[in-house]
């Protein structure tokens, strides 16, 4: 496999298993390090998933337009699972919070669009 598929493909995967993170750990579970220091256990998961995208895509060389492909793949599953997944619909969340997120989902559904656009409308080389 060509190194940027493999840069692809690794980032869908690593974004899945984040997405993973949101959604299968438990809120509830805590880390205590003693002398009354407590961490959130999917907060830390969250923070860890995201510094391992963050760090695949500074240190896996890559062309520039892969980096920005893989960034752009990561960025729709993201964006797809928010759509998906939060409970827009649950009376138990504040209204005003379901607002504020429903709102920024449709403004990050522009970017979504803006970004596969240039995609898809650009002759984009993959090749270094």
């Amino acid at each position: 496999m060509r190194t940027g598929l493999s840069k692809i493909f690794g980032s869908a995967i690593l974004t899945v298993l984040w997405i993973c993170g949101f959604l299968f750990v438990k809120g509830t579970l805590v880390i205590d390090f003693g002398a009354g220091l407590i961490f959130n256990l999917k907060f830390a998961v969250i923070l860890i998933g995201l510094l391992v995208i963050v760090l695949y895509h500074i240190f896996y060389r890559s062309s520039a337009e892969v980096t920005k492909l893989s960034l752009g793949v990561a960025y729709s599953i993201a964006w797809l699972a928010l759509i998906f997944f939060y409970p827009f619909k649950d009376l138990s969340v504040d209204e005003g919070t379901r607002g504020a997120v429903a709102f920024f989902a449709l403004v990050g559904g522009l970017g979504f669009c803006l970004i596969w656009i240039r995609y898809f409308a650009d002759e984009v080389s993959l090749e270094a």
